[in-house]
């Protein structure tokens, strides 16, 4: 009995450093863990920021290329232009008595399409002021550590 004390005594000291050595690497693995995940958490971020931006450049083209295609409707559509044209393509204004109309039933003459044009005058804005793009590593931890001890908050 006395043999298994002084056992136990003499192995105590060991004990006690090979836990101190596992919680220090505990501690490492841990830490190394949540810097992974910071690292994933923020490349996901910059990636959907990115093609947040990529997107709005592809906006940006197609409004452009849509107002480039609106004003070469509107030169094209010019009188003086049409009229030019439709002489290279031999058409020539009708002689009085040439035109006739045919009346259609069911037709109301009273009612003509409206069409309107609204241009919306809001510039696209991506808000890139969040708080995930400005959070330091220290913040995150914290904030991840909360939301993880958040139910054990009671015990």
């Amino acid at each position: 009995m006395a043999e298994s004390l002084i056992q136990a005594y003499s192995n105590s000291p060991r004990r006690q450093k090979l836990q101190i050595i596992g919680s220090i690497f505990m501690a490492i693995v841990i830490a190394a863990v949540l810097l992974i995940l910071y690292l994933v958490v923020s490349a996901r971020v910059v990636s959907v920021g990115r093609q947040l931006q990529q997107a709005k450049d592809e906006i940006d083209q197609m409004v452009y290329l849509s107002v480039n295609y609106r004003n070469q409707i509107s030169y094209l559509s010019r009188f003086e232009l049409m009229e030019e044209k439709a002489k290279e393509l031999g058409f020539r204004p009708p002689y009085p008595g040439e035109v006739f109309y045919v009346p259609v039933t069911g037709f109301d003459y009273q009612i003509q399409p409206h069409v309107e044009s609204v241009e919306d005058a809001r510039p696209a804005v991506i808000n890139v002021n969040l708080v995930e793009y400005h959070e330091t590593l220290i913040d995150w931890i914290g904030s991840q550590l909360s939301i993880f001890l958040r139910p054990f908050e009671g015990l």
